[in-house]
């Protein structure tokens, strides 16, 4: 399907430095490559192993894949096994490979069992073709059933060619669930040929765990080419935070600078990644946001997405297109991902969770500023990772123990209490043995130190929204919290309020299912949890309409649904 013409007597010498130039520069679409990728990419087509780590966003696909593109210029035949931790990185692997002209597989359990269904089998179309075949799959796969069966056999083993493994420094993954099977990867090494070209990337591994990272995956002492580029982004601004408030199922005030409160546009929200720990918080965090936006905002419910794993591929395909066209504003995700998920307008990425392992902060800020333009990672902990005021000495047991958890975190201490001489990007950079380059860098790399305003206008707008649901409860407090004389209505106790929980759930998905514009939308969309609890909490009011109304100001669907007779 190359559609440029190497007949040419000017054209570069097959396998050469310009060649290669050439040929990576065509099918990737890019005008220059970046000089690692060109470097590593020439090792590759020497039959060498390369072992690489480099900062995200710095264009690692384009060595993963060098090998296979290389020889399908070639007009060669062979397969490349490309790894990665997640699925959904599965399928956008593939996608690159397609559009980078390779006859690419994405191979997980959702593709297999999709394909059966159209009587397609992936693994014995990976073994047929005389053209260069690509699988990317996850580790489990590499170790399950039919991948086994096929290393058996040695027509398809001489088939494999390249093995190349993206994120590699799983393998060093503290309290994770890739560190296993990424492990498990080196069995490989003894069922393939010692031909095969393996490529590693990572940008997480300090210079004294990666050549236990390398070893683990099976590559040799000696036998392979170790590469290590600074895992720096200058364009990246390091904001750490303290939570300020509590945090509830439906509450997330500390968030709520995401949303200005003087929003009048749907671009007034700055293009943004909110990684929570899991579906159950995202949801939450959504749910909260939306609250956030204001009526008149058109698609108002539209601007803040979830991304999970447990989202379709059209879904997930279809919010990675959006969201960099500027319809989708907000993406709330999971560690998911933290690995590969590749979004280039990321303007600033916020993590909820304390993260104790430096190297999954910096997967998740590597989300931020793909581009290259500036972007923001603001990061928040909870309180007692605080230190004390300097000379102070914890002498309650509430702060020795704090104390002792904060001597657990290590760097990520350092992370979130920066100071003039050691900031938040110098001690990432410490930890992966890099000096901090003082004099190239921006004096404004981080805040609060280098830059104390950086902070201010999102303070500034939690302050607002928390004058804002202040004055909200005491209208409503004015409005309807006037006891009854008589002492007729009262509080719900447990388990009445329970029953009625239970018939808001059932009656508010029985509507949603009638109403909802599209079936990935949840029906917290529609019956938010902080609506359903405001009425649990004053049912005792809802004497009629108008008081619901009020209990439930802020829920847009009242008029359509509120008055239902099957309430």
């Amino acid at each position: 399907m190359d559609d440029l013409d190497t007949s040419d007597a000017l054209f570069p010498a097959v396998n050469s430095r310009e060649w290669l130039d050439v040929i990576l520069r065509h099918r990737c679409k890019v005008t220059k490559l970046r000089p690692f990728q060109l470097d590593l990419g020439m090792e590759v087509v020497r039959g060498k192993d390369v072992w690489c780590v480099i900062a995200t966003g710095m264009g690692k696909t384009v060595l993963l894949q060098a090998g296979a593109i290389a020889a399908d210029a070639r007009g060669e035949r062979g397969i490349c096994l490309i790894i990665v931790p997640t699925k959904v990185l599965v399928e956008q692997q593939a996608e690159v490979a397609a559009a980078r002209g390779l006859r690419a597989l994405a191979i997980n359990e959702d593709t297999v069992r999709e394909a059966a269904l159209v009587k397609r089998d992936l693994w014995l179309e990976l073994t047929r073709g005389d053209d260069v075949r690509v699988a990317i799959m996850t580790p489990q796969m590499v170790q399950g059933r039919r991948m086994q069966q096929l290393l058996n056999s040695a027509a398809f083993v001489d088939l494999v060619r390249w093995v190349s493994i993206d994120e590699a420094g799983l393998i060093d993954q503290k309290n994770g669930v890739f560190a296993a099977p990424y492990s498990r990867l080196s069995s490989l090494r003894v069922k393939l040929n010692d031909s095969t070209v393996w490529v590693a990337v990572t940008a997480t591994a300090t210079t004294d765990r990666a050549p236990i990272m390398a070893r683990k995956l099976g590559f040799r002492p000696g036998g392979y080419v170790d590469a290590r580029y600074s895992i720096d982004r200058p364009n990246l601004k390091f904001i750490p935070r303290f939570y300020q408030h509590a945090t509830t199922g439906t509450e997330h005030l500390d968030l709520s600078f995401i949303i200005p409160p003087d929003m009048q546009r749907a671009e007034d929200i700055i293009s943004t990644v909110v990684f929570a720990r899991t579906i159950g918080p995202g949801f939450s965090i959504m749910d909260y946001l939306d609250t956030l936006i204001p009526l008149h905002i058109p698609n108002r419910l539209q601007l803040i997405k979830l991304y999970n794993g447990l989202m379709t591929a059209d879904y997930r395909r279809n919010l990675k297109r959006d969201f960099p066209l500027g319809t989708v504003r907000v993406m709330v995700v999971t560690d998911t991902a933290a690995y590969g998920f590749d979004v280039p307008n990321v303007r600033r990425v916020v993590t909820t969770d304390l993260e104790e392992d430096p190297k999954e902060e910096e997967q998740k800020a590597g989300r931020a500023g793909r581009d290259g333009e500036p972007a923001e990672v603001i990061s928040f902990a909870p309180p007692w990772v605080q230190n004390l005021p300097l000379g102070s000495v914890p002498l309650t047991k509430t702060q020795l123990d704090e104390e002792e958890k904060r001597s657990q975190l290590s760097l990520i201490r350092a992370w979130y209490n920066p100071t003039a001489f050691f900031c938040s990007r110098h001690a990432l950079l410490h930890y992966n043995s890099e000096a901090f380059p003082f004099g190239a860098v921006s004096p404004k790399c981080c805040g609060p130190i280098h830059d104390p305003d950086a902070s201010k206008l999102d303070l500034a707008h939690v302050q607002q929204w928390k004058e804002y649901f202040a004055q909200l409860e005491e209208e409503r407090v004015s409005t309807l919290e006037r006891p009854r004389a008589d002492g007729a209505f009262r509080v719900l106790d447990k388990p009445m309020r329970e029953s009625l929980m239970h018939m808001l759930d059932r009656w508010s998905h029985r509507m949603w299912n009638e109403i909802r514009p599209s079936r990935e939308l949840p029906c917290s969309v529609f019956f938010p949890p902080f609506i359903r609890d405001a009425i649990l909490d004053k049912a005792y009011l809802c004497t009629d309409l108008s008081n619901l109304k009020i209990i439930t100001k802020r829920w847009e669907y009242f008029d359509e649904c509120g008055a239902c007779s099957n309430f």
